[in-house]
């Protein structure tokens, strides 16, 4: 008698941040997802890619052609990382699964900032200059640092750290004096009492922290929505994009989700396949646009 073994599918779910930034917490929330909805009969696992955030996933992207077993988290970065380095690898060469979300971004100071609020922040840094900073030039948090600056009449000096987690730890240790992050990076240290939240960028108030007034409430209109999505590998067959896409829609459904959303200040986004191509693609022009005004594309 012949025995056949069969071998279950296992999911490699790429985390395209390190520790302490925001990917890990939403592949972690997908993961709570699926299971409570029985959204996938696969085994899951993690693999951490984010010391080149973005960089590493996309390497490790190309390598898997057409494989129905790999997935990744992904945000701009995966757009702005080819563009600021020149990179011949872009979204362009993979297949992007599905948007999942938008964020909202926060200005936050320190506990014991002397800036209490939005308008003694703006008040306190025009006509000075103040520090802030990111893990890169031309990331999210030094194009936001540059408007603020900007719609203030303000200088700003822009301190480049290791990693995205790192801009607290600098925050914390005096080192810079304001910053701009999303919820599931600065809420840890807003709970334990040593940073505060002082502005929401967006159009209306957070249900994260439905107290602090928009930075447009101080008289500075700067609002940023950042995006978190999937990307699969090149050459990702229709009918395992398909598969993606139920699964997806099944874990929306889930509590675990639901509750990643509200305590992140999230708003569902859901753009699967073609639409979330061609989102891309429109935001490939937009960042290219502001990253050659701001000086920071390759010549």
């Amino acid at each position: 008698m012949r025995v056949i073994l069969q071998t279950m599918e296992k999911v490699d779910f790429i985390i395209h941040g390190p520790p302490g930034s925001a990917p890990p917490v939403l592949a972690e929330a997908l993961l709570k997802g699926v299971r409570e909805t029985a959204a996938d009969d696969r085994a899951w696992s993690t693999t951490p890619k984010g010391d080149d955030p973005g960089v590493d996933a996309m390497n490790l992207l190309i390598t898997r052609g057409g494989d129905p077993n790999c997935i990744s988290t992904c945000t701009p970065v995966f757009i702005q990382a080819p563009l600021l380095r020149g990179m011949t690898l872009t979204h362009r060469r993979l297949t992007p699964v599905a948007r999942l979300v938008a964020d909202s971004f926060f200005l936050v100071v320190r506990s014991d900032s002397p800036w209490k609020d939005a308008k003694e922040f703006l008040a306190g840094i025009a006509g000075r200059t103040t520090r802030t900073g990111g893990y890169f030039k031309g990331g999210i948090n030094h194009l936001l640092g540059l408007s603020i600056a900007e719609g203030a009449k303000a200088d700003v000096e822009f301190v480049v750290v290791p990693s995205e987690p790192a801009v607290w730890t600098a925050m914390i240790e005096g080192r810079i004096d304001w910053g701009c992050g999303v919820a599931a990076e600065i809420l840890p240290h807003v709970e334990s009492g040593v940073l505060r939240v002082i502005a929401v960028l967006s159009e209306e108030r957070s249900e994260a922290f439905p107290d602090v007034p928009t930075l447009a409430e101080a008289g500075v209109p700067v609002t940023f929505h950042l995006w978190r999505g999937l990307m699969g590998p090149p050459d990702l067959p229709e009918a395992d994009q398909k598969r993606w896409h139920v699964i997806i829609e099944k874990m929306r459904t889930s509590d675990a989700w639901k509750a990643y959303l509200a305590r992140n200040g999230q708003a569902d986004a859901f753009l699967p396949g073609r639409a979330f191509r061609d989102f891309l693609d429109k935001e490939w022009d937009w960042y290219e646009k502001h990253l050659g005004m701001a000086g920071l594309l390759p010549k």
